[in-house]
């Protein structure tokens, strides 16, 4: 029992004379730790309040005459009177007609 006693004495004793002797960059680690912590605090709340996309009733939905899908107008390609879900729609339905 007093052998482990001992054991955990030169344990601490050795943790105690690192931690002594690198006390300057310990403390600065702890400094750098608390900056980082606080800046990602005062950035979390800016991230939230990152305006979304207007997804109101005023929104009219046209279909895709390629795939029939629906898409907001605001988002859609037009062709002459024609809107379509995304460009690669479009091309498809062009090469198809050539």
């Amino acid at each position: 029992m007093t052998e482990w006693i001992i054991v955990l004495l030169v344990i601490l004793i050795v943790i105690g004379l690192v931690v002594y002797k690198y006390r300057k960059q310990i403390q600065t680690a702890w400094i750098m730790y608390q900056t980082f912590r606080k800046f990602k605090q005062q950035v979390k709340p800016r991230q939230k309040q990152v305006p979304k996309k207007d997804t109101s009733n005023d929104t009219q939905l046209v279909r895709c005459p390629k795939c029939n899908k629906w898409t907001p107008q605001d988002e859609a390609v037009k062709l002459k009177t024609n809107f379509y879900c995304s460009l690669s729609c479009l091309e498809e339905s062009i090469t198809f007609n050539k």
